[in-house]
């Protein structure tokens, strides 16, 4: 058996909103506790302030990624080392410069933020990206 990526965490100020930005940016449904869920977490001792501290943007298939939020309250020491990278694209399948763009200004209407735009070359490759931020300011990149 191979390890794999069980979820993709943040950490967020409000873990609901983000769940729910990231919800839609990957396609999802949004992603909320049912009444029976939140009676049974409230009857092991969790408080509403609890239950909103976590969040999730899933569409609960194996083969999709899984995005967690839990809300953090510790001051964080360094920047965060790693972002992920999406794209607007079928799998196996290489976006349009056109396509990244119409992602972006999608992107944007949910409430991204361009942080910065790559456009030139790596060597022989030709190279487009845009360094994005989600609502909370978490970097990721469009490709």
């Amino acid at each position: 058996m191979s390890p794999r990526i069980a979820n993709v965490t943040f950490f967020a100020e409000n873990p609901v909103a983000l769940a729910r930005f990231w919800s839609a940016v990957m396609g999802y449904p949004e992603s909320v506790f049912s009444e029976e869920e939140i009676a049974e977490l409230k009857s092991a001792g969790l408080t509403d302030e609890d239950i909103a501290g976590r969040g999730l943007a899933w569409d609960g298939d194996p083969s999709h990624q899984r995005f967690y939020f839990t809300r953090y309250r510790h001051e964080r020491r360094q920047r965060n080392r790693m972002h992920i990278d999406i794209t607007p694209s079928a799998p196996g399948v290489h976006a349009t410069r056109a396509e990244v763009e119409a992602e972006r200004d999608r992107l944007i209407g949910l409430g991204a933020t361009v942080e910065k735009v790559l456009d030139g070359a790596w060597g022989p490759y030709k190279e487009f990206a845009i360094m994005m931020r989600d609502p909370e300011g978490n970097e990721f990149c469009l490709q």
